[in-house]
């Protein structure tokens, strides 16, 4: 079986990560021929691939998911991403076609539809309704109306890009209903985008690789340190973490502070840190080496997310490294951990997680909720594909 996997940018989030991950298995499965077409930025740090063929735009990597859109949609960028993996495909003739950032649905259904071969899209989160976050911090998931959508657009962008990116958007979703099948990355994904979206939708929840480049010393620190490792946003909830850790600090709990990725509110990491200076470290971005030694040797990780996370890939890789990982409510987070390490996202409520977390640490094991054996989840991706080319979807 040929299979061409389109994705956005080879770099930049978990949903761009995950599917790196998923196509490196599908590389080694047996009967796959694979091919990865994306693009890459001038100061990506990951090793290009043995299966890749990427367009490489002469920028440095965007910082903010509004600057990422805005890039890879500038007519003449898009134009060249878009007769690039044309021309790859009309080179390795695939058997299907599998985008996995919803950025990445245009040239994949083009080249279906030009190749006469299904197409199948990977959803990682709600850009089907939405283009920002902002929508959703309340946990919940519904339609927008015209009005409601421009007025959290032009919160980001200025408002002649927000009036693009509410026809972009509702032009997206008429692409996700061509596809022949929808994969969501949870459960709480299927269950809120169904009533809004055509095709039918399977669940592969993500996959990590925390033994690509060796084993990680897993011994925990002699002090309980925590972690905060990710996109440094609102979204993800980091004011809460700040909030929460900072109560900590001022009730004289011998604690540290870890921080470690980048985003809009790297500001307010370096504030804390030098508020702190003997408590709190902010690591800034970490090559995946550095960064798992970090999180293998301490002894908890956050992830106080506002909106409806749908399956992070920082809780899973914290569980794989021996590391209990402490998360909101919200979305996929639900279904990932058992619900002692759960809590509603608010400062006070992790504020008492941590807690008791410090005061019993043996009552929370590194645990999941859910298979996440790399083994299983390429054979279902691979049933799947079966199930589509034969036709049986």
């Amino acid at each position: 079986m040929r299979v061409l996997i389109i994705s956005d940018t080879i770099e930049f989030s978990g949903a761009e990560e995950s599917i790196v991950t998923l196509a490196k298995l599908l590389s080694q499965a047996r009967d796959v021929e694979l091919r990865f077409c994306s693009t890459r930025f001038i100061d990506n740090r990951i090793e290009r691939l043995s299966f890749e063929d990427s367009y490489v735009i002469n920028k440095k990597k965007p910082l903010s998911i509004e600057e990422l859109y805005s890039t890879l949609l500038r007519p003449i960028i898009f134009t060249k991403v878009l007769r690039h993996c044309i021309e790859v495909a009309d080179v390795f003739r695939p058997d299907i076609v599998h985008s996995g950032i919803f950025l990445s649905l245009l040239p994949s259904i083009s080249i279906a539809r030009r190749l006469k071969v299904p197409v199948i899209e990977h959803i990682h989160d709600y850009r089907a309704l939405s283009l920002t976050d902002l929508p959703f911090l309340h946990g919940n998931i519904s339609r927008l109306s015209y009005t409601q959508e421009l007025k959290y657009y032009i919160q980001k962008i200025e408002f002649y890009k927000a009036v693009f990116a509410v026809g972009f958007r509702r032009f997206l979703k008429s692409l996700y209903d061509q596809c022949n099948l929808l994969i969501a990355v949870s459960n709480f994904v299927k269950k809120s985008l169904s009533p809004y979206l055509k095709p039918p939708i399977e669940v592969v929840h993500n996959v990590v690789d925390t033994e690509g480049k060796g084993r990680y010393d897993k011994r925990k620190r002699d002090k309980i340190s925590v972690v905060y490792s990710g996109r440094l946003s609102l979204a993800k909830g980091f004011p809460i973490f700040l909030k929460a850790t900072e109560m900590l600090l001022r009730s004289g709990t011998d604690i540290e502070i870890h921080i470690t990725g980048k985003g809009e509110l790297e500001a307010l990491a370096h504030r804390f840190a030098n508020t702190y200076p003997k408590k709190v470290r902010f690591h800034g971005y970490l090559p995946s080496d550095e960064l798992y030694d970090l999180i293998a040797s301490c002894h908890v990780t956050l992830h106080p997310s506002l909106w409806p996370d749908p399956c992070p890939l920082s809780v899973i890789k914290s569980v794989k490294l021996g590391t209990t990982a402490v998360a909101s409510n919200r979305g996929g987070l639900s279904e990932l951990l058992p619900p002692k390490c759960l809590f509603k996202p608010n400062a006070k409520e992790l504020y008492n997680k941590l807690l008791e977390f410090i005061r019993n640490p043996d009552e929370f094991p590194p645990s999941l909720a859910i298979d996440t054996n790399p083994a299983n989840i390429t054979n279902k991706l691979l049933d799947i594909y079966r199930l589509v080319t034969c036709g049986s979807v």
